[in-house]
Order: C-alpha cells, then sequence, then structure tokens
C-alpha cells in the first residue's frame, strides 16, 4: 500500500465543497458524486449540533465487490485501489450490494459502475485527490508517495486533535480490511457506527453469484472458448484439405 487518508468527522462542517470538486474533477452528473457527506442526528453528538460524516471508497484490503464481479472489471490494483475497468463493465449491478459502505453506483447515461478511485489520474501527475484538496475545514488527510520518490500530501493523516480518536467502520461481522481510517470525538465516532454501520452482504443475486452461479457461468465460458477453439481449427483443417484438393 503506498497511500493512507483519513477523515476526521468532528472537523466536517458539512459544506459539501468535496462533494463539487468530485463531480467537477471527474465530469460526473451533479447529482453523482462518488464522494458524499451525509448528516448524522444531533442528539448523542459531543457539540449537541449538527455532525456531518465525510464518505466515500473505503479501498478495503479484501474487498468483496471484486468477487461479485462476473467480468473481473473489479479489481485491487498494485498500489492497493480497487479500480474498474470499464471496459469489461457490463453494467450488472452485482457488485453494488457487495459493498459493505454503500459506495458503488451504476451509472444510468452511460450503464456502467462509478466508484471513487480517490483520484488516481490526479494523484499520479502530483496533485492531492480532488475532495482532499478543497476541503476548508482540514477535515480530509491524505499522503501517497509515488514511484519517483515523490510525494502528495494533504494534512496529516497521522497526527489526530486533541481529544479526537481514530477507528475503522467494521464490525464482528463486517470485515473487510479498509484503509480508510475516521477520526474525531468518540462521541461523533459512536454516532457515525450507529447510523452507517458496514451492511453484511445479502442480495440474494449477489450471494446466488458468489455462491454457484459464477463459478458456473465462468466454467460454461471457458467451455465456449474451448469449443470455438475447435471450430476454429476444424475450419482451418477443411480448409487446408479444400486447397490441397484443388491443387
Amino acid at each position: 500500500m503506498s497511500f493512507t487518508y483519513r477523515l476526521d468527522i468532528t472537523r466536517c462542517i458539512g459544506c459539501r465543497a468535496c462533494e463539487v470538486a468530485c463531480v467537477t474533477a471527474n465530469d460526473l452528473p451533479p447529482e453523482n458524486s462518488r464522494n458524499r457527506v451525509p448528516y448524522l442526528e444531533a442528539d448523542g453528538t459531543a457539540r449537541s449540533q449538527a455532525t456531518f460524516a465525510p464518505y466515500l471508497c473505503h479501498q478495503c484490503e479484501e474487498p468483496p465487490c471484486v468477487p461479485a464481479c462476473p467480468t473481473g472489471a473489479s479489481f485491487v490494483a498494485e498500489d492497493g485501489r480497487v479500480l474498474v475497468e470499464r471496459e469489461l463493465c457490463i453494467g450488472c449491478g452485482l457488485c453494488e450490494p457487495a459493498c459493505p459502505y454503500e459506495a458503488r453506483y451504476t451509472e444510468p447515461a452511460t450503464d456502467k459502475l462509478e466508484k471513487c478511485t480517490l483520484c488516481e489520474g490526479r494523484v499520479q501527475a502530483g496533485l492531492a485527490p480532488a475532495c482532499f484538496d478543497v476541503c476548508p475545514a482540514g477535515a480530509r488527510h491524505f499522503e501517497e508517495r509515488l514511484p519517483d520518490g515523490s510525494e502528495v500530501r494533504v494534512g496529516d493523516p497521522e497526527r489526530l486533535d486533541p481529544g479526537h480518536v481514530s477507528s475503522k467502520l467494521v464490525d464482528e461481522a463486517v470485515d473487510p480490511k479498509p484503509r480508510l481510517v475516521f477520526s474525531g470525538l468518540a462521541e461523533d465516532l459512536e454516532l457515525l457506527k450507529r447510523d452507517r454501520p458496514p451492511l453484511p452482504w445479502t442480495s440474494a443475486p449477489s450471494s446466488l453469484w458468489r455462491n454457484g452461479a459464477g463459478v458456473g457461468v465462468q466454467a460454461v465460458g471457458v467451455a465456449s472458448m474451448a469449443a470455438m477453439a475447435g471450430m476454429v481449427g476444424l475450419n482451418w483443417l477443411r480448409g487446408r484439405k479444400s486447397r490441397e484438393e484443388t491443387d
């Protein structure tokens, strides 16, 4: 892993500049930001006022969305990012309910899967991810060391504000080893865990795919490829025989 990132929900002021930066940087419809800032109920918060929870892909080490993909479009890159190969995506949506953090959606205009990539292209060009770059409250912290030895950095992913603690959004039943770290006052983090818990994989179509149908389709695919290769070979032999008879 070459990147580290942290979101401080106590610092977040809910301005949603990050959402606007996301749709602008990725040329998305305004309503389909890959980055979201849901409002959490104020009751029980340390500040007795609105608490917001900046939210995006957790870039899991063991992402359940990857085995849910029937075409191999979803994959984990060498640097740890969970990415999607658009040419392979068929828009089936099976990976969406597999994500415990609801960080995936199918874009209606393209019928392709959309998700946060932590602005991979921008970072490789030496720029910070768009949503981290514009945060006016210092709620977003990011660091990545590039192959050439240079570094892209926003804030400090390791240094917490006084009184703040950090944690990852997991529980005993759901732990895909997310890389995203949340921080803030303990009361705010408890509210996040209450209102935005990681979701178990309960989708019937996805479960059916993962537990057997996908394997069956893959087997059929392999058999089809073998049959096609055999037909190509047979046609080649027939053509050769025909040429020999003509000669």
